[in-house]
């Protein structure tokens, strides 16, 4: 890698603030035919049917979950003609491997300093209004590519006050419960408490988002969009999968004699097929998280964390003087409060009251309760005491 690639690479790993990278043209004959090119010859190398997710665009008392969304088969060449305002549709979260190998050929992450990651880099095509609720990732911090169309990313700090929910429930996702696609205006009071920290930007085609570890974001498409992602694997990942091995212990007993109802109600449709029934698995892979985080502690890095890079390991001054060295890569900019009433008062015209079903089959108290005891904060505690509770059975 060259001396300007390890730059960049340094401030990915370093950054305390989301960044832009604008007019990146990265040289990937994949979609040198456009998007229309792109799109033939998925439909041409495909090996089945592509599932587009559909939701209507008027569904609006809760988030949009991936719940509530159909599945509809459909060409990706259709997908470009379609044109419903009342509908939207997502190819979303496709894997690099899922794809035929010529819609990914010569993608490299390596110009950002990390040759590996399009190894395991994910597809999203999306209709205008497709839409991501807010949430943030509990793996890596995330690179991101606009390859066609305009998305915007409304983005706050790990410490914003959002109400963390483990339901829906997905590994490596945290979901708040504010309802920035449509929002109540009875919610406008605790939104706007929220002005101070957010942080929005429009991408368009060739620029490339960097969002540091746990940053909250809402994703929406603007019009027809493709773009991919990939996660960079960092050591301090390992206390997000211990938190995470936890929470699917405590997610997965909760449900584990529940109907198919609850089950679909409380986890991602994603996560239905990765359910272990068998709990001395769970043990077994809990076991080994412990031990590499004891490793590293010792200043190994040993199993997974072979590959993860160390992270924030420079100061914020010396982040924001290497920052200096690229006239196109900026921190994204604070949203002023006229802005962000704005976007959230736009947004609220969506609401309709009559569209969508309020019925669940879990009664609130049970649902407070699983969120409760599996909120970032208890899990944590959880964590730090088995910790303890582990090296001392060591001894």
């Amino acid at each position: 890698m060259d001396d300007c690639s390890l730059k960049v690479r340094e401030i990915v790993l370093n950054t305390r603030k989301p960044i832009i990278l604008r007019s990146y043209k990265p040289k990937w004959t994949c979609f040198q035919n456009g998007i229309d090119g792109w799109c033939r010859n998925l439909d041409r190398h495909a090996q089945e049917p592509l599932a587009f997710e559909c939701m209507s665009a008027k569904d609006s008392k809760t988030p949009q979950w991936e719940r509530k969304r159909v599945i509809k088969q459909m060409t990706a060449t259709d997908f470009l003609k379609y044109n419903c305002e009342s509908m939207w549709l997502g190819l979303n979260y496709k894997r690099v491997h899922e794809l035929p190998s010529i819609c990914s050929e010569n993608i490299n992450f390596a110009c950002f300093g990390f040759p590996e990651a399009h190894k395991d880099c994910t597809f999203w095509l999306s209709s205008k209004n497709q839409n991501t609720p807010c949430h943030y990732d509990t793996y890596g911090c995330n690179i991101v590519v606009q390859i066609y169309g305009k998305k915007s990313w409304l983005l706050f700090p790990p410490s914003t006050n959002l109400t963390a929910s483990r339901i829906p429930y997905e590994e490596s996702s945290v979901y708040c419960l504010e309802n920035f696609y449509a929002p109540h205006s009875k919610e406008f009071p605790e939104l706007l408490q929220l002005s101070e920290h957010a942080y929005q930007v429009v991408l368009e085609p060739n620029d490339i988002l960097i969002i540091p570890r746990h940053w909250w974001h809402y994703v929406e498409a603007l019009e027809t969009s493709l773009s991919l992602n990939s996660w960079i694997p960092l050591d301090v990942d390992i206390e997000s999968q211990i938190e995470e091995c936890i929470v699917k212990y405590l997610i997965e007993n909760f449900t584990r004699n529940s109907s198919a109802n609850i089950k679909g109600y409380v986890m991602n449709p994603n996560q239905l097929t990765e359910i272990i029934d068998d709990d001395e698995e769970v043990f077994k892979i809990l076991n080994v998280l412990l031990e590499e985080k004891q490793s590293l502690l010792s200043g190994k890095k040993g199993g997974s964390l072979q590959t993860a890079y160390s992270y924030q390991y420079i100061n914020e001054e010396e982040t924001c003087n290497l920052l200096k060295n690229f006239e196109n890569i900026t921190q994204v900019p604070k949203l002023t409060l006229a802005d962000y009433e704005k976007l959230i008062k736009t947004n609220s015209e969506r609401y309709r009251y009559e569209e969508g079903s309020s019925s669940k089959p879990i009664n609130d108290l049970q649902e407070w309760l699983i969120c409760s005891i599996c909120s970032p904060a208890v899990v944590n505690v959880i964590k730090n005491n088995l910790f303890k509770r582990w090296k001392k059975g060591r001894l």
